[in-house]
């Protein structure tokens, strides 16, 4: 009899998971597989404003890296294709604050942990169903880089509750806050520190854990903490003839900023 009662309880708690299980499925992609990694789309629900929260989620194997937008000395950033969608006007893809990692001799600018890149979907045409199409493109190393190709797909409900929505809400926190450019004095003070070389501190709220610098080819600037509560700026490839146009992200404990610079 008790053998008999706790099967019963064991199907019923069953039944009442699968309709749960179920609404999670309409939520997430299922996993595309690759090596040493995973990755899905997450949706956080209706659309909010007319645009739907998304998410691409990567997750790494144990001592696997991935790279960010920007990788620099060596590393390929992901490549998102979005142009097989249906019903879908414009995607914008945002990248959480990165860390340098050191990699076989050089040091890139990347993620060592499963991480979720927030998606912004604007439909085509409003009330019509949407499905997001991902051809994906990334590179997952451990012991050596590998290309990893995914392709995903998921049609985002117009309602009820999303079992993602905290998750997708955290990742958010973690991509950097954009600053205008009447703005960046506020956060940053850069000054010259020799031929191709600069320091940059941080003004801002918090406190910086590191600095990245994108700027327009052929130039590649290398930033490393100076050990004195600031970062040393150097021209790692490239001429300087003139000032460079960059932009600056400052990795912080909740998140950070996102602004523009000139370096001269």
């Amino acid at each position: 009899m008790p053998i008999r009662n706790s099967t019963a309880a064991a199907l019923a708690l069953a039944l009442l998971a699968a309709p749960a299980a179920a609404q999670d499925q309409d939520f997430a992609s299922p996993v595309a597989r690759g090596a040493h990694s995973g990755a899905r789309l997450l949706s956080a629900g209706a659309p909010d404003g007319g645009v739907y929260r998304l998410g691409l989620e990567i997750t790494l194997d144990p001592g696997t890296v991935t790279y960010w937008r920007s990788p620099g000395d060596a590393g390929a950033p992901p490549v998102l294709d979005f142009s097989g969608s249906e019903n879908v006007a414009a995607v914008e893809t945002l990248y959480p604050a990165p860390k340098h990692i050191a990699e076989a001799g050089m040091t890139v600018a990347g993620y060592d942990e499963s991480l979720i890149f927030p998606l912004r979907v604007t439909p085509g045409k409003a009330g019509e169903r949407v499905v997001v199409k991902l051809a994906l493109d990334y590179a997952a190393c451990a012991q050596i880089c590998l290309p990893v190709k995914a392709k995903l797909s998921l049609a985002p409900p117009t309602t009820g509750s999303s079992p993602f929505a905290e998750t997708l809400a955290a990742a958010e926190i973690l991509v950097p806050r954009r600053i205008a450019a009447s703005e960046a004095g506020k956060f940053i003070a850069v000054a010259r520190a020799g031929a191709g070389a600069w320091t940059l501190r941080y003004l801002g709220p918090g406190k910086a854990a590191d600095v990245f610098i994108e700027a327009p080819e052929p130039f590649i600037i290398d930033s490393v903490a100076d050990g004195e509560g600031g970062f040393a700026l150097k021209l790692g490839e490239g001429k300087l003839e003139g000032a460079i146009a960059a932009r600056a992200t400052v990795r912080t404990e909740k998140g950070g900023v996102e602004l523009p610079l000139t370096l001269d």
